[in-house]
C-alpha cells in the first residue's frame, strides 16, 4: 500500500456532490501521531474518547475527528467549530447554529471525514471500507441479492472492489438518511452499478451506484477506488427527500 499523507484534502466538484464539499483523510495507523493531534480537538471530544472502552474505538473515533477538523479548516478557516459529539444512536452531532453538513467513515488505516455547507443540501454520507479480498466474498455470499452480485459482477469481473463499492454506497446512503446501521436486507437494494468517469482526484475508476430505498427516492452515490481503499458519498438534496 502506499503511504498514506497525514492530512490529504479533496474538493470533488459536480453532481452527485454538493456544492463547497471537503474532503479530509488522516492516516491512522501511527498512534503517536494521533497522540499528538488529538491535542487539537476540543475537550469535550477527547473526553468523549476516554469513554470508550475499546481501546481501537477510541483510536477510530480521535482519528475521525482530527480528518473531521481538517476538512473543517479546509472548507471555512474562520469557522468556530465547537466540539462534535454524538446523539443518541451514537451519530456524530454538530449542534452549534448554522454548522455545516458532516459525516465521518474510519477503518483501521485511514479516517474520513466530508463536510458540506449548510445550505447546499440537507444532510451528507461517507464510508470507506478497505479492499479486501475475504470480505469481498463475504458481501457477496451474505449481503448481495443474485440481481446485485450480476450487476457488480459486469462493471467489476475480478468482483474484488465492486463489492465493497456497493456495500459502502449503501452504508452512504443510510448515513444520509440517519437511518438505523445495519438498516439493509430488502430496504435497501442496488438498482444500478455502472462505471463512471471520476470525479474525485487520485481515483482509479469509480462507479455510480442507485440505491433504492423503502418508502423514499432512489439514491445515487457515487464509489471510487483510491490506495488500496473503496469510498462511497452520498447526499440527500432536500429536507423531504
Amino acid at each position: 500500500m502506499k503511504p498514506l499523507p497525514s492530512q490529504l484534502i479533496a474538493r470533488p466538484e459536480g453532481a452527485p456532490f454538493p456544492s463547497g464539499l471537503v474532503l479530509a483523510e488522516y492516516d491512522a495507523r501511527h498512534r503517536h501521531h494521533i497522540g499528538a493531534d488529538m491535542t487539537h480537538l476540543p475537550d469535550e471530544e477527547r473526553a468523549l474518547a476516554e469513554t470508550f472502552r475499546s481501546e481501537q474505538r477510541k483510536i477510530g473515533f480521535l482519528a475521525g475527528r482530527i480528518a473531521l477538523r481538517a476538512a473543517f479548516a479546509a472548507h471555512d478557516p474562520t469557522l468556530a467549530a465547537g466540539p462534535v459529539l454524538r446523539d443518541e444512536r451514537g451519530r456524530p452531532l454538530a449542534a452549534w447554529p448554522s454548522a455545516p453538513r458532516i459525516s465521518i467513515a474510519h477503518t483501521r488505516v485511514r479516517a474520513l471525514a466530508a463536510v458540506a455547507p449548510t445550505g447546499s443540501c440537507a444532510a451528507i454520507g461517507i464510508d470507506v471500507e478497505e479492499i479486501d479480498a475475504h470480505r469481498a466474498h463475504a458481501l457477496v455470499r451474505m449481503s448481495l441479492s443474485p440481481a446485485e452480485i450480476e450487476r457488480v459482477r459486469s462493471a467489476d469481473d475480478a468482483m474484488l472492489a465492486g463489492p465493497i463499492a456497493l456495500w459502502c454506497a449503501r452504508e452512504a446512503c443510510v448515513k444520509a438518511h440517519a437511518l438505523e446501521v445495519g438498516w439493509f436486507g430488502t430496504a435497501l437494494v442496488a438498482t444500478g452499478f455502472a462505471r463512471c468517469d471520476s470525479l474525485v482526484a487520485n481515483a482509479e475508476r469509480s462507479w455510480s451506484v442507485t440505491i433504492q430505498l423503502e418508502s423514499r427516492a432512489p439514491m445515487t452515490a457515487h464509489a471510487w477506488e483510491s490506495r488500496g481503499a473503496v469510498y462511497a458519498f452520498a447526499m440527500r438534496a432536500a429536507l423531504n427527500a
